[in-house]
């Protein structure tokens, strides 16, 4: 299998706009958005901002050929930390490290493009094979409860 990792352009957001409505469709209990919201939107969020080419969010994906089979958001929250969104990998390719070489990837961008020496993410604690993944690519758990969102844990990395 021969994945390549990159930031999404304009010519991704049908391809992206597929995987995130896959991924809330598919995975409820993974996701704060929700499918029957999203699948109404004439245009999701990231999508919007992939067809203007924003450089201020990035979201990145991982191709099988021209299929896109992983996202990962990258979203500066002020100068010194990022948030990590949008994380998925088609559960058909789950397992061959897709998720940790996104957030490799994600780290460089957040440390060459925004300078940023943190990220952070939100993940349910009952979403294991998610924090296995954060936990191989360096994330660790907040302790602070002050950290922690509504029914989510917190996860950071310093870069």
């Amino acid at each position: 299998m021969d994945i390549k990792y990159r930031a999404l352009i304009s010519e991704d957001s049908l391809q992206y706009r597929k995987v995130r409505l896959d991924s809330l469709k598919l995975h409820p209990d993974c996701f704060g958005s929700k499918y029957l919201e999203q699948v109404n939107l004439q245009t999701l969020y990231f999508e919007r901002l992939i067809e203007e080419g924003c450089k201020n969010h990035i979201m990145l994906g991982a191709f099988d050929g021209s299929k896109l089979v992983g996202l990962c958001g990258v979203t500066p929250q002020s100068t010194d930390t990022a948030d990590i969104t949008q994380m998925y990998v088609e559960s058909s390719y789950r397992g061959n490290s897709i998720g940790v070489n996104l957030l490799s990837l994600a780290q460089k961008y957040a440390s060459t493009e925004f300078k940023v020496t943190t990220l952070k993410l939100d993940v349910y604690p009952d979403n294991k094979s998610a924090i296995r993944t954060y936990e191989k690519s360096g994330f660790k758990i907040e302790d602070s409860m002050a950290m922690r969102t509504e029914n989510e844990l917190c996860m950071m990395l310093e870069i």
